[in-house]
């Protein structure tokens, strides 16, 4: 349902979920050795600022920075730059993320299209992982620099180009994917050194990703592309960076080899002042073969056991597979930079074995906006504002293997410490909060011909706060809404539906809801086409139909 009032009602949700990255394409020429002054074999361009090449090149991959960087700085999405599309995430994943397929148009069936949407939000902390990828593999050929216009990255201009602009989004979100993902290497400082002479040295190359620790946790991801090395004297070795955050200018992150450490200054968001970055074996690096980057990925929120054939952005057609022993949480971009904070925990407070914290490469608040939790637990996401100095709205996102959850639109307050709960065993999530708020409750389920997406929303809380639930069976196609502690109320739903012929789209009118009762929505019985949708009241708690409504028509 690709233009649903759902999306109308901002479907905008983090991500990032995922992994540090960048990926560069391999191929090409060896690693040179040479006594030359750095800025001269890496392309340096007067006016540069940060840390500048001054040593000897003891190793280099030939990118001139000057040429074969982008000319432009890493953007977030100000300006409503195109990211992911359709047609991108059908070349990323192959025919798999499409409900519906008509000569060469795509339309995503509505899990690939909410995992569209968080990734494409989670960019608007910079495009980092993306333009240092691409740029690599435009410099070692493997992808045409003509598509974009312009015989070298250099000469290319972002504004109005929107096939760059895909395809910096395309490369960007592998760092969340396989084989990106899994193929990346968590190095010290003096391996990472070794391990770039020996890509250069067989014509290969790495993204250099690295964070900033905070109370404990990475943020402020960044990714670079390392491109020679130098030596500075007295055990100080100089890893030669194109940073797109700085078009034109090389730049230095400085490795004390008797130490293991390293150190540099930038900023994981290019609309802020650099800051210093500081690691060693405690906060190591991380490189990312180019390779897999621009090549096709396998698919975690398709249904499992599904194969496909892709081509990702710049290689040839591999088959892909689907499935994720996971499902991802990801808190929107706004909400992480404002200062709110998530938790995931199990419904006891504790931690879950087997979870994973996410610092994407544009993370901005302390704490990581993105959670990787085993796929059968039940579990429990706080969000808190303590950290607020005002009231900031935001959107929470479950994705899974072909089906997502999520809470759009709820504002928080300075103190408030909101609760949402989700259960895969029952398909069932709910939010709870001890202030007012009118939340949108989004699902999303992805059949094998015919898939779903539903939203509920108009629904107000009073000041004194309540809970609000939703509950999917799919073996029977019944949806269930509820409000508890709330009194009475009104709720309205969008339901969503794609198949091969169609998209259909019901809107209701407003539904008054006594306290702790629910909604019962008959899906499954819904004939489409400007029919009524069968539902029902549920007075006593029982799951079942008590109060059989007027079968509801579409809202004029």
């Amino acid at each position: 349902m690709s233009n649903s009032t759902m999306a109308s009602r901002s479907w905008r949700l983090l991500v990032t979920a995922a992994a540090a990255g960048l990926l560069l394409a391999a191929c090409g020429n060896s690693a040179e050795s040479s006594t030359s002054s750095s800025a001269a074999a890496i392309g340096a361009e007067d006016g540069a600022g940060g840390v500048q090449p001054t040593g000897n090149v003891i190793a280099t991959s030939g990118f001139d920075v000057a040429r074969n960087g982008f000319a432009f700085q890493n953007y977030g999405n100000e300006g409503t730059p195109q990211n992911l599309d359709a047609n991108a995430m059908w070349s990323l994943f192959g025919d798999q993320v499409c409900a519906r397929i008509e000569g060469d148009t795509c339309t995503l069936a509505p899990t690939p299209e909410k995992w569209m949407k968080v990734q494409n939000d989670s960019m608007n902390g910079g495009h980092c992982f993306g333009l240092a990828g691409l740029a690599w593999a435009l410099y070692k050929q493997e992808i045409d620099p003509n598509r974009y216009g312009a015989p070298e990255a250099g000469e290319m201009a972002l504004e109005g180009n929107i096939p760059l602009q895909t395809d910096v989004a395309a490369v960007f979100v592998t760092q969340a994917t396989e084989p990106t993902a899994t193929d990346k290497i968590t190095v010290t400082p003096n391996d990472a050194i070794e391990k770039m002479k020996q890509a250069w040295a067989a014509g290969q190359g790495y993204a250099l990703a690295f964070f900033q620790i905070k109370n404990g946790e990475p943020t402020g991801g960044h990714a670079v592309t390392p491109v020679a090395l130098e030596d500075r004297g007295e055990g100080k070795v100089g890893i030669v960076l194109y940073d797109n955050n700085f078009p034109k200018q090389p730049q230095v992150m400085v490795v004390d080899t008797a130490a293991n450490t390293w150190s540099y200054s930038t900023a994981a968001d290019p609309k802020n002042d650099p800051e210093a970055y500081v690691g060693g074996v405690d906060n190591p690096l991380e490189l990312f073969p180019v390779t897999p980057m621009i090549g096709p990925q396998s698919c975690p929120f398709c249904a499992g056991g599904e194969q496909s054939q892709a081509d990702g952005v710049g290689s040839t057609k591999k088959t892909v597979g689907s499935g994720s022993e996971f499902n991802y949480v990801y808190l929107n971009q706004e909400a992480d930079a404002s200062g709110i904070t998530m938790s995931v925990t199990d419904t006891n407070g504790k931690p879950i074995p087997g979870a994973k914290p996410m610092a994407p490469l544009s993370g901005q608040s302390g704490a990581p906006p993105a959670m990787l939790v085993p796929k059968t637990v039940p579990f429990q996401i706080k969000i808190d504002g303590s950290k607020l100095q005002k009231p900031s709205n935001a959107d929470l996102s479950i994705i899974g293997p072909g089906y997502s959850y999520g809470v759009d639109k709820f504002e928080v307050q300075p103190g408030d410490v909101d609760t949402v709960s989700f259960n895969p065993a029952t398909n069932s999530i709910s939010y709870d909060t001890k202030a007012g708020s009118a939340p949108d409750i989004v699902l999303s389920l992805d059949g094998a011909t015919t898939s779903y997406d539903f939203l509920f929303g108009g629904l107000a809380l009073p000041e004194t706060g309540g809970k609000i639930g939703v509950k999917l069976d799919p073996a029977k196609q019944i949806v269930t809404a509820s409000a508890e502690k709330s009194g009475p109320a009104e709720i309205d739903f969008v339901i969503g539906r794609v198949d091969e012929k169609s998209d259909e789209e019901f809107t209701s009118d407003p539904i008054p809801l006594e306290a702790n009762e629910s909604l019962i929505i008959e899906y499954g019985k819904w004939q489409g086409n400007g029919t009524s949708m069968p539902i029902g009241i549920d007075t006593n708690g029982s799951g079942q139909i008590q109060e059989r409504l007027v079968e509801s028509k579409p809202a004029s």
